[in-house]
């Protein structure tokens, strides 16, 4: 009886720690693959899920990697990952998301794909309205060369931007990784 009390007692202190509030909804979300496997992720929360709503209010955005919250990240690199995901988070500048099919891996190595999946929160607009609203997966990139790219903006544009977005998560998963074994 304890036992199980303890357990229930200790899964919703884990719930709690990994709920983002009501304010805060998922925007970017950078997910590490080993085959089928997520081993790290990377999200990227707003209070606003319009780009094309710009606010300074403090607290607006956040970042965690694996459930936890970061408090490192300045608000310039906020605004940044804020501004660049407009460029992909809807079709009028994407122009759509090709999913690309997968070839055959062209080497062989042992062991499992890697790769990394970008998804944000994609916007269908209606007279100046968003109608609808979903994470849909809009660039990755390969780890090995087992990994076979799949999703990438038909745009070139949103294609740069996207790089650039996973490239800014990369670096701060680095980072937090780095201060956490420290």
């Amino acid at each position: 009886m304890i036992s199980r009390t303890i357990c229930l007692s200790l899964l919703l202190l884990s719930a709690l720690a990994n709920a983002v509030d009501d304010h805060h909804k998922l925007l970017l979300s950078m997910k590490y693959y080993l085959d089928d496997e997520v081993i790290k992720e990377v999200n990227f929360y707003g209070t606003e899920i319009d780009p094309n709503v710009v606010t300074d209010a403090v607290g607006q955005f956040m970042l965690t990697v694996d459930g936890v919250e970061l408090d490192m990240v300045k608000d310039a690199t906020y605004r940044r990952l804020n501004t660049l995901r407009r460029s992909f988070s809807y079709d009028i500048f994407t122009r759509g998301i090709r999913q690309l099919e997968p070839g055959q891996a062209m080497c062989k190595l042992g062991g499992p794909a890697s790769g990394i999946i970008l998804e944000t929160r994609y916007l269908t607009y209606q007279n100046h309205k968003i109608i609808h609203e979903e994470m849909k997966p809009v660039f990755d990139q390969a780890l090995n060369c087992l990994y076979q790219r799949r999703y990438q903006p038909v745009n070139e544009d949103a294609r740069e931007t996207t790089r650039g977005v996973l490239e800014t998560l990369r670096t701060i998963a680095e980072f937090s990784t780095r201060d956490a074994v420290r």
